[in-house]
Formats: C-alpha cells, sequence, structure tokens
C-alpha cells in the first residue's frame, strides 16, 4: 500500500501506472473512493484508491491536482473495474475526470445471482470467502493525518476487488453472459431521469415545478438537493398524488424541517396531478406477470431488476411491443414466457407448494 499525498510522488505514480499496465495484458486496474457530501453542495472527494496487480495506491486529493488522473480513466486501453459504480463515476467527473471503459461488480452479479444489490462485504465473501468489516465506513474522511486503519480499510475496498473481477468474469464467460449488460454500463455514464419518462405531459408539468423547487431551496441553504428532499419522496407524491402527501405528513421520517416546508408546497400543487387507479382486473394480471418473472429469476439466476419492471409488465399488458425484455436474452429467460401466459399457452399452477409453469 503506497500513500500519495504530494505532487512529486503523485507525477511519478502518473507514469509509473500508465507505463506498467500498458506494458501487460492485464489492462485494467481496481477503483474506489471515499467523499462527504453531507451538508455539502459539491460532494467533498477525499481519497481515491487504485489496485494495479503490483500495488495499492491511496491518492490524496486534497493535496495532489487530481484531475491528472482523467490520463488515465479516459484511457480506453484500461479497464476500470468498480463496485456500484454510479456514485464514485458522478463525482470523479465533478473532478475532472472523465471515466470510460469501465465495469461494476454490483451490476453484473445481478446476471450472475437474484441479488438485485449485492454489498462489497457480501461478493468479497461470495468469491474469496473473506470476511470483510464495513466499521469504518462513516469515518470522517476529511480529516488528515488519516489513521492507520482508515488506510487499510479504504486499501481493502479495492485489493479484493480485482479478485472478484477476475472471478466472476470467469464466470460470466462459462455462462456465455459477458456481454448481456453492456448497454446498462453505458447508462450508469449518461444517466437520466427516466422517471419523468413515465408521466403524463401533465404530471410531468408538476414534477417539473417540484424538483425546480428542491433545486432552488437547496442552493439557498447551501446543501444538496436529495439533503432537502430525497428524490424518491418527488416521485411517490408525483405518482400518488395529494393523499401521499396526508398520509405521509404526521409520519415519524417527516419531523425533518425541510421535508416539513416541501410538503407544504407540494400539497399547493398535488391536486394538479391526474391519479388514476388501476382496475382490480389489471392488478391481478400484472400480480401473475410477477410470479412468472420470479420463477424465471430463480431457474436463471438472475435479479428481476435486471429482467423487468412494473412499467416493463404494465407496458406489455398495454400492448407495448418495444419493452426491453421483449428482445435479446431477456426474451429468451422471460419475455417468450410472459407473452404466452398472456395468450393463455401456458399456466401456473402449485405443485408441493410452489408455484410452478404448466404447459
Amino acid at each position: 500500500m503506497l500513500l500519495i499525498e504530494e505532487k512529486n510522488s503523485f507525477d511519478n505514480f502518473l507514469e509509473t501506472i500508465t507505463r506498467e499496465i500498458n506494458g501487460k495484458n492485464d489492462l485494467f486496474i481496481a477503483v474506489d473512493t471515499e467523499f462527504m457530501r453531507e451538508n455539502l453542495e459539491k460532494p467533498l472527494l477525499c481519497l481515491v484508491q487504485i489496485a494495479t496487480s503490483d500495488e495499492v495506491f491511496i491518492i490524496d486529493p486534497m493535496a495532489v491536482e487530481i484531475s491528472q488522473l482523467n490520463r488515465i480513466f479516459s484511457h480506453p486501453q484500461i479497464k476500470k473495474v468498480f463496485h456500484s459504480a454510479f456514485q464514485d463515476i458522478e463525482i470523479l467527473s465533478l473532478y475532472g475526470i472523465n471515466t470510460i471503459n469501465f465495469y461494476d461488480t454490483q451490476l453484473y452479479e445481478t446476471v450472475l445471482s437474484t441479488n438485485d444489490s449485492i454489498s462489497y462485504q457480501s461478493i468479497v465473501s461470495r468469491y474469496l470467502d473473506k470476511q470483510l468489516r464495513k466499521n469504518h465506513s462513516m469515518s470522517d474522511w476529511k480529516k488528515r493525518p488519516l489513521s492507520k486503519k482508515q488506510l487499510l480499510y479504504s486499501a481493502n475496498d479495492v485489493f479484493y476487488l480485482r479478485e472478484v473481477y477476475k472471478k466472476q468474469l470467469q464466470k460470466l464467460i462459462e455462462l456465455h453472459r459477458e456481454n448481456w449488460l453492456d448497454e446498462e454500463l453505458q447508462q450508469i455514464k449518461s444517466k437520466q431521469d427516466d422517471f419523468a419518462k413515465t408521466l403524463s405531459e401533465n404530471n410531468l408539468n408538476v414534477y417539473n415545478q417540484l424538483k425546480k423547487w428542491q433545486k432552488e431551496k437547496a442552493a439557498e441553504k447551501g446543501i444538496s438537493p436529495e439533503l432537502m428532499v430525497k428524490n424518491d419522496i418527488l416521485k411517490a407524491v408525483c405518482k400518488k398524488g395529494v393523499n401521499f402527501i396526508h398520509h405521509i405528513k404526521n409520519s415519524r421520517n417527516m419531523k425533518n424541517e425541510n421535508h416539513k416546508e416541501f410538503l407544504l408546497f407540494a400539497e399547493k400543487i398535488a391536486e394538479k396531478l391526474e391519479i388514476s387507479e388501476k382496475p382490480d382486473r389489471q392488478n391481478a394480471i400484472i400480480g401473475l406477470l410477477k410470479t412468472l418473472l420470479g420463477i424465471c429469476s430463480l431457474k436463471h439466476s438472475v435479479a428481476t431488476s435486471m429482467i423487468a419492471t412494473t412499467n416493463d409488465l404494465e407496458g406489455l399488458l398495454n400492448g407495448d411491443r418495444n419493452i426491453k425484455f421483449l428482445s435479446g436474452w431477456r426474451n429468451e429467460i422471460f419475455g417468450k414466457e410472459a407473452v404466452m401466459l398472456l395468450n393463455g399457452e401456458i399456466s401456473l399452477k402449485i405443485d408441493k407448494s410452489k408455484v410452478v409453469i404448466a404447459k
């Protein structure tokens, strides 16, 4: 483990790592970051950890010009391996670091098991039979000097990630699934608010007003928009309307003054939302499709969230044939049978206390 906290050693690192990686067939590095975003408008990047086949480097962004890492992260021949990549890539981009050619072990685990969001400790245990502690995850990472325990903790986050990646990739190749999620990886980089695409024009207008309020109030108070009010709450208001606001007003999770302020504003405009209840018949059919989805998920060891969402199932029921699970590998493991279930060509039955497909 090598701590880099001054310019000369950082310059040497940049030259060495580029030369070493380009001279090998093992063209990948494991990457993690430690950052703080509580009560900050812009997240504070506190550490960047990089593991090569020879060394673990702990880089202090508060001591060096961290944007120079861009020459490594934008290098098309060097694969960057993360676990749960979105936040790391997002924060690195705020510091002038553009990440291309990357891989997410958490994402790819969803096509190797039914786990939707496996933790780093769990994936290390699964592949390496090694138990890691997470006792420093809430450390004050901006405090200097960092303790030896903090440095060891941060180093372990990338040291074991290299071996997890190699074992996971081997399993993906054996199952011919190594390219299944290429599209999803690209969506991590250009992640958009897919929720907005599901809204009617009227409800989208309300949602945009809520988002504008969230952003402006957060800027006034010098905090991140998510600290002002969580995006999930904004979405729930647009999906469920004013009744949802009345329901959560007295919730213990809504005692935060920022949340109270948001609910007062949301209540004034939520009456404009168009909320339509699905008929019982449609809910029943969606329930059957979800049961079939669960069966297929277990059969193929792929997380349900990677195969289809509730919105996808509703789209199928409403005649949409451009849904992602009606093409490619998703169609092979679920889509064909979903269409057959709707057409009455297969059914579900109980056999020995288990729901199974009957043909």
